[in-house]
């Protein structure tokens, strides 16, 4: 996949849900030579005070059980797992610290283990220094979710508004990727727009296009009439067998609004394939090796 993606941190709280990320994770790491780290979240005995000393004991062996048997499902790439005392998005961002990715999914169970309820994957996606990608829970074995990790990129969908920032959603993508993997370069363009807009849209996508070609790359170039870009960039995804959605966390003012957060979240709660939101440029971090 890509050089940057080589250490991937998913959380996990011991929920059927939240391991459906790991597949997605696994395919990630196998393509780019990778390597997981489980992290599951425990409240610190500060927090919990009105909780036996002996009963956040037995809560935290079983933890340590279960982290160890998710582990043990992953297969064909090296796995470790964490255990680390805090709230669930402090404990997922300080590991995002020493990473290149988060897999995640949006929704965890409740009670004490808590996982990923929607304020979670919010925060993380707005303050992670790293890419994140996020995954729809599915229901049922781990094998759906092993079946869908591995259409996940022969054909992939990146919105762009005609913005630098939107642009450099690209950039995680520009190398390693394999010679079967298609971009789909989509611009939505909303009704009213003038034939010079949409001409203006088609030129700025065909070089985007070029560039990428230029590196070895597959990319076709979209146009997609509609008033909504959630539903467009969707409608696309769905109908054309599309894996993965790449989006920014930000971009362009005026007519290219479409681009900013509220597009991003929706894409995330309601899209039909996994998203991999890269964060704004003033917002990644380089990642220093160890």
């Amino acid at each position: 996949m890509n050089e940057l993606f080589q250490d991937i941190v998913v959380p996990y709280d011991g929920s059927e849900l939240s391991e459906s990320a790991a597949p997605f994770a696994a395919e990630v790491a196998r393509r780019s030579s990778g390597r997981i780290t489980l992290v599951r979240a425990l409240p610190e005995p500060a927090m919990v005070t009105d909780i036996p000393r002996s009963v956040l004991g037995q809560v935290t062996a079983a933890a340590r059980k279960e982290l160890a048997a998710a582990a043990a499902r992953v297969t064909d790439v090296p796995v470790k797992t964490l255990l680390k005392e805090g709230l669930p998005a402090d404990v997922i961002l300080r590991e995002a610290r020493s990473r290149d990715l988060i897999v995640m999914t949006t929704h965890g169970r409740s009670g004490l283990s808590r996982l990923v309820l929607g304020s979670v994957t919010e925060k993380v996606i707005r303050l992670s220094p790293v890419p994140v990608l996020v995954v729809r829970p599915r229901r049922g074995t781990l094998k759906a979710s092993t079946a869908a990790a591995g259409r996940m990129f022969h054909d992939i969908v990146v919105p762009l508004d005609g913005s630098d920032l939107a642009r450099e959603a690209v950039a995680p993508l520009a190398t390693g990727l394999a010679h079967d993997t298609r971009l789909h370069l989509l611009t939505v363009i909303r009704t009213g727009a003038t034939e010079d807009q949409a001409n203006a849209a088609a030129d700025w996508l065909a070089a985007r296009a070029a560039a990428l070609e230029a590196r070895g790359l597959v990319a076709v170039t979209r146009l997609v009439n509609n008033d909504s870009p959630a539903e467009g960039i969707a409608a696309y995804a769905e109908h054309n067998d599309c894996g993965l959605i790449v989006m920014s966390t930000h971009g362009a003012g005026g007519l290219r609004e479409w681009m900013l957060g509220s597009v991003t979240d929706q894409m995330i709660r309601r899209g039909p394939v996994p998203v991999l939101v890269v964060p704004s440029p003033g917002r990644a971090k380089k990642i220093s090796k160890k």
